[in-house]
């Protein structure tokens, strides 16, 4: 019988841990959509913020998995679209950001921008005890 999940054994082969030590619970999930979008100047906000009931950093991990890729030959390009990031705010809540902020110089000076090119994905967040 296939066994899977973690297993941590000691230098004479005895199971010290194993999947049967801890248990993994999904707190919250979400579908985040594909988003095109740009502008001048720098971005603070978040997309999307969540307030997850049970969220601690110290025993919570965040899982952001695309749920549709590109509809063409994904080499590395400009138009490749990104997945987004996470922040945690503090307390339950943790920020989603879909975007980056980046400068161009122009010769004079830095002129900014902001560029959101996120696929479709769902958003995670796990317990583990």
């Amino acid at each position: 019988m296939a066994e899977y999940g973690l297993n941590v054994f000691d230098e004479h082969g005895v199971k010290t841990l194993g999947m049967e030590d801890f248990t993994i619970k999904r707190l919250a999930s979400q579908v985040i959509p594909a988003l095109t979008a740009g502008g001048g100047g720098f971005k603070y906000n978040y997309d999307t913020t969540m307030d997850v009931p049970g969220y601690d950093p110290a025993n919570c991990f965040v899982i952001i998995t695309p749920r549709k890729y590109a509809g063409y030959d994904q080499t590395i390009s400009d138009n490749w679209p990104v997945l987004p990031t996470y922040v945690d705010l503090g307390g339950t809540k943790i920020g989603l950001r879909t975007w980056l902020n980046y400068g161009v110089y122009d010769g004079h000076r830095f002129k900014y921008y902001w560029s959101a090119k996120t696929v479709e994905c769902v958003v995670e967040v796990v317990r583990v005890t």
